[in-house]
């Protein structure tokens, strides 16, 4: 058991250590003996767990990835108006993309071709897509939204957060996100009840 959570430990040094190298540098830049120095293990013990750079960037990617779906199952379960979920995990991924180096390299990374961009892009516009029907069902949006339309919007919203947050992290703040729903929000409800939400 012991060996079994220095194990992870270990994994777990690596992974923030390639985040926050891929995080800097990118992924053809950074190199496997910086990670291990950063991650303070050997590059046999990095090797242990990744065989690769490639391997550990899909790491970093996967993790990413747990998280992120992690705060969209909880705005999907969350209780209250649909919308008021989506305003919410807009706000919980801006703060994951700000404070949290696996999510920011993961996401970066999963912006290039070798990595498979369009998956991630697609899983995250199947939630806003989902949480949209919701509010559709409860009467939230105005009759007639196109729902395919207003998740791309949404997406689109995001994946420009993620594109000029390494340049602009005030992209990120809490007030830039809100401002963008100020823009979003009449779109999608009527105009005497946008003020319902908590933006």
């Amino acid at each position: 058991m012991v060996k079994q959570e220095r194990a992870g430990r270990t994994r777990q040094a690596v992974l923030l250590a390639a985040a926050d190298a891929f995080a800097e540098a990118g992924f053809e830049a950074a190199n496997l003996v910086d990670i291990s120095r950063r991650a303070g293990v050997s590059k046999g013990a990095l090797y242990f767990h990744f065989v690769s750079k490639q391997a550990l960037a899909d790491g970093v990617r996967a993790a990413a990835a747990r998280e992120i779906g992690s705060a969209a199952l909880r705005a999907r379960r969350a209780g209250g108006p649909a919308l008021q979920g989506l305003i919410d995990f807009s706000h919980e991924l801006a703060r994951l993309l700000r404070e949290d180096v696996l999510v920011r390299a993961g996401v970066q990374l999963g912006q290039g071709a070798r990595f498979g961009a369009g998956a991630a892009w697609r899983s995250l516009s199947e939630v806003f897509r989902r949480l949209l029907d919701r509010a559709a069902a409860a009467g939230e949006l105005h009759p007639g939204v196109d729902l395919r339309q207003a998740a791309d919007l949404l997406t689109t919203l995001a994946a420009g957060l993620v594109l000029f947050a390494p340049e602009d992290a005030g992209r990120l703040r809490p007030e830039a996100v809100r401002g963008l729903w100020a823009a979003a929000l009449p779109a999608l409800v009527p105009a005497d009840r946008c003020s319902a939400y908590r933006t």
